[in-house]
């Protein structure tokens, strides 16, 4: 199966979470189906709530195979390929990058799945995965957006993320293609208290946040939005790394060196079982 035929909508935040939520998604698997997609770390946090067969995550670099199911995940730094066999359904939202310090979540652990209920009382959960089983998406999204919201308490969050804001949206904005300097700069902060908030509220250092809005972005303008097929992620890399750039600025424009892409090249290669150098 072809992500082209999985079933993806898509669906604007309701009221109350536009601060948090970026989008909310409802991707469909139907039964007797395998599918493949690149999870991309592209600087966002992630809520997801699963019903039907787990998924399961491979990591390109080292091919361990984890489970993946229901939960809260920071930001991602590194891609990772997701196998899927139906019948499945998840529900998602994708996060604002400031969304789990708003939500009061101290310190958030990048690249690690934790339980749903972190953000969503078990009510709420179960009120999401019951609606996403019934075939009910927009109510199914509704309800998680509506959860997220009801958590939010603006009165309460710290005075440091309105100043980060709009350094996170510079970050999104020019796709990564910004220094950390320069942006600690433009909002009139010292690169060290920058640096500080950053980690503190993202879980990364400025950098490694740059570097994953990067790759995102690198692979997106090659791919569009929705699931992302490991092939075309594949080609991507194969096309950029052939293409011969200077090192350097294979590192500006990706987020990785050509060494990286290499590597995560071949590890999905492998994940999928495809011959690298198509």
């Amino acid at each position: 199966m072809t992500v082209d035929e999985i079933g993806y909508r898509r669906f604007t935040p309701p009221p109350g979470a536009h601060e948090l939520v970026d989008h909310l998604w409802v991707v469909r698997h139907p039964a007797g189906t395998v599918s493949h997609e690149v999870l991309l770390p592209d600087g966002h946090g992630l809520v997801v709530v699963a019903v039907g067969t787990p998924g399961v995550h491979v990591d390109p670099l080292t091919q361990r195979r984890t489970p993946d199911g229901s939960g809260v995940r920071g930001l991602a730094t590194r891609a990772v390929v997701r196998e899927q066999r139906g019948p499945a359904a998840r529900l998602g939202a994708q996060l604002d990058p400031l969304a789990l310090a708003r939500l009061g979540v101290a310190h958030p652990v990048t690249d690690r799945v934790d339980p749903v209920e972190t953000l969503l009382s078990p009510e709420v959960a179960a009120a999401c995965a019951a609606a996403l089983d019934a075939g009910q998406d927009e109510d199914a999204a509704w309800l998680l957006g509506g959860g997220l919201a009801a958590r939010f308490r603006p009165e309460a969050e710290d005075p440091t993320l309105a100043l980060l804001e709009p350094v996170v949206r510079e970050v999104l904005e020019s796709d990564g293609l910004v220094r950390s300097s320069d942006v600690a700069r433009g909002a009139g902060l010292a690169v060290g208290t920058l640096h500080r908030w950053v980690v503190e509220h993202l879980g990364v250092a400025p950098d490694v946040f740059l570097a994953a809005v990067r790759f995102s972005a690198f692979v997106r303008d090659a791919v569009g939005p929705g699931p992302v097929r490991p092939e075309d992620v594949l080609g991507a890399i194969r096309w950029y790394v052939q293409a011969a750039y200077p090192p350097r600025e294979v590192e500006r424009f990706t987020g990785q060196s050509l060494q990286e892409l290499r590597r995560l090249e071949r590890g999905i290669a492998e994940a999928l079982g495809t011959a690298v150098g198509g």
